[in-house]
């Protein structure tokens, strides 16, 4: 009964990090359609990109 519970809390952690896996992946891609050069205004603000930290490719 243990040995069974043990089981499937390690598929559910292998879901879980594939899904994970999944999500960094499509905001990376969203971030990446998205990105834009940065304008120059008067002002000297500047658009800087957000990199993905801690997420494994």
């Amino acid at each position: 009964m243990v040995l069974q519970k043990l089981e499937m809390c390690v598929e559910l952690m292998k879901l879980a990090v594939e899904f994970v896996v999944v999500v960094a992946e499509a905001v990376g891609i969203v971030i990446h359609q998205n990105h834009s050069p940065p304008v120059m205004t008067a002002s000297r603000s500047f658009a800087t990109p957000v990199p993905l930290v801690g997420f494994l490719p």
